[in-house]
């Protein structure tokens, strides 16, 4: 199976960030930016002449509005459904902050609001069809929580394809890193990954030898962009 991991386009949080270095006044499941949307509908037109993309067999995406919303040009540039991954959500998942500080769980958004933003959305099939999406809150700062979702996405898709089908996949650059922890000893490194960037590796089927890890093909490919289109 090749997977082409996907960092969503630039949110509102993203962009408040680089403007202030600060998440103060976050929104808990931020859309994209005018950025963002013009990022994501650039790797879009590029995914319709790319020879990666246009093999691309299966497309997924986290159920955070930012990932539904940088998938929708994809699915249509591709002629595929964008099946909703609910493991597949940022660290941390969705959450606000009390006048203390402390973090609490909000709920995202239902299949029917996210189908506005993304008509080819597929709702998870292990998920309410009418309820909102939890949102994944979880303390992602205890050790072993991040690596056990990641492998949980990685036995989901190996389970679901074989060695012959690509599967795109739009998820998070903080959460990247513990996929590719699922394929890469990198020990403490961090790829850097920018809004819209493309990692795609292609895992050994089950007849390679034993400790046989993936060939990676590339990480944070971002050449769809123009340079001033490019953000963290």
């Amino acid at each position: 199976m090749n997977l082409l991991l996907v960092r969503h386009a630039q949110s509102a949080n993203n962009l408040l960030y680089a403007q202030t270095g600060s998440s103060e006044g976050r929104h808990a499941d931020p859309s994209l930016t005018e950025l963002g949307f013009a990022q994501a509908q650039a790797l879009a037109d590029f995914a319709r002449t790319d020879a990666t993309w246009q093999g691309v067999t299966h497309l997924y995406c986290s159920l955070a509005r930012r990932a539904v919303q940088t998938a929708a040009p994809l699915a249509q540039a591709l002629g595929l459904p964008a099946q909703g991954l609910a493991q597949a959500y940022e660290a941390g998942g969705l959450f606000e902050r009390q006048e203390d500080r402390t973090p609490y769980a909000v709920p995202g958004l239902s299949h029917a609001e996210l189908l506005a933003d993304n008509p080819a959305l597929l709702w998870p099939a292990d998920l309410p069809a009418a309820e909102p999406w939890a949102g994944g809150f979880e303390a992602y700062e205890e050790p072993g929580v991040l690596e056990a979702r990641a492998a949980q996405v990685v036995e989901v898709l190996r389970a679901a394809h074989g060695e012959a089908d690509t599967v795109a996949l739009v998820t998070h650059g903080h959460f990247t890193q513990f996929l590719l922890r699922q394929f890469i000893a990198h020990g403490n490194a961090y790829f850097r990954v920018v809004n819209t960037a493309t990692t795609l590796l292609t895992l050994p089927g089950p007849d390679a030898p034993e400790g046989w890890g993936p060939l990676v093909d590339w990480v944070n490919r971002f050449d769809h962009l123009r340079p001033e289109q490019v953000s963290q």
